[in-house]
């Protein structure tokens, strides 16, 4: 006899049934959650070391302790500016405390800050934590203008900055040392005259000049620091920025006429641009080549200044690899001969 379920019978079973799945789920969920775990919790977020000494190094340790019931593990601490971070726990037992030790120099600072550091742990709710140092830096040696920028041509006569340096609240300032970031930097010192003098300071006032000798530096940036040793009670270093750039006296662009690979069956032609930074300007007398078949001209753009240089590959080119050089003369005293790499294979 076939027997047949009562409607009220299938209702109970598709109300019952789901039941007895989520209570089938509700063990496990509960056996995850009761897995040790470590908790980190911040005693002191943020210090603010209130107002400090320009120079003066704010030496802190964060504490974390660790309320779960596994080690806590400190992964990494990464300052995001200014902050060294000395040594760190890497592991904190279940209810014990570790440090964080950090140090904030701030000689190149001035006025509030605040730097962040980010400690990085296995703590699932709390993998990342941001501790910041805040502090009023308050500057006891003066600089003005405090900054140097140097920009000119290698070759190009010396050039030199001057600063004036003064406190509002020590008589006696005596600059004890400098420092030179640079060979081709020199730094010099003097007392300032009574016409250099600034009406906000006392006692005794300095010069000091900074001065780039552009035969020596090299091609590239300037980016560094004096450093200017005092025996100021609160404040024994001033750092003076400097920047800039040493540009060549002739540059052309780009650097090199590469071609790679390209098909003479034409005449193929690409142009270059030859700048001067030389003050008095410049003429290019000539521009030749040692590659049979290459054509070069230079034409002027702007009088003394910038020349378009014409490099033309002809079809009376070898076939295969060339690599030579465009040979341009000047009317430079610095840079009468300049020579620009030229390569390519013709197909």
């Amino acid at each position: 006899m076939k027997r047949t379920l009562s409607p009220v019978i299938l209702t109970l079973c598709a109300v019952i049934l789901p039941g007895g799945i989520l209570f089938a789920q509700e063990p496990k969920a509960a056996a995850e959650s009761a897995q040790p775990r470590p908790k980190a919790v911040v005693v002191e977020a943020v210090k603010d070391a209130g107002g400090v000494a320009k120079g003066e190094k704010i030496t802190h340790d964060f504490v974390i302790k660790n309320e779960g019931d596994a080690p806590l593990e400190i992964t990494d601490v990464k300052p995001t500016c200014g902050c060294t971070v000395a040594d760190f726990d890497h592991t904190i037992a279940p209810g014990g405390s570790g440090k964080i030790h950090t140090v904030l120099d701030t000689t190149d600072f001035g006025g509030p800050i605040a730097k962040t550091i980010y400690a990085y742990t296995n703590d699932p709710d709390n993998a990342r934590i941001e501790l910041t140092v805040k502090a009023e830096v308050q500057p006891y040696i003066f600089v003005l203008p405090g900054f140097a920028r140097f920009i000119q041509p290698q070759g190009s006569d010396p050039g030199s900055v001057e600063e004036i340096i003064f406190t509002r609240s020590f008589d006696d300032l005596e600059i004890t040392k400098t420092e030179s970031p640079y060979p081709f930097m020199k730094v010099d010192t003097r007392p300032a005259r009574d016409d250099e003098r600034r009406e906000q300071g006392i006692g005794n006032q300095w010069v000091v000049s900074f001065t780039v000798d552009y035969k020596q530096a090299p091609i590239g940036t300037i980016a560094d620091f004096v450093t200017v040793y005092t025996n100021h009670p609160k404040q024994a270093i001033a750092r003076i920025p400097v920047s800039g750039f040493v540009r060549p006296m002739i540059a052309v662009t780009p650097p090199e006429a590469d071609f790679g690979k390209i098909d003479l069956s034409t005449p193929q032609e690409a142009r270059m641009i030859v700048r001067s930074f030389d003050p008095a300007g410049i003429e290019v007398t000539s521009a030749e080549t040692d590659v049979p078949g290459v054509q070069v001209e230079v034409t002027p753009i702007e009088v003394g200044k910038r020349f378009a240089l014409h490099v033309t590959l002809t079809p009376a080119m070898a076939k295969g690899d060339f690599n030579g050089t465009i040979t341009l003369r000047t009317t430079s005293a610095a840079k009468p001969v300049m020579e620009v790499p030229l390569r390519g294979t013709a197909i």
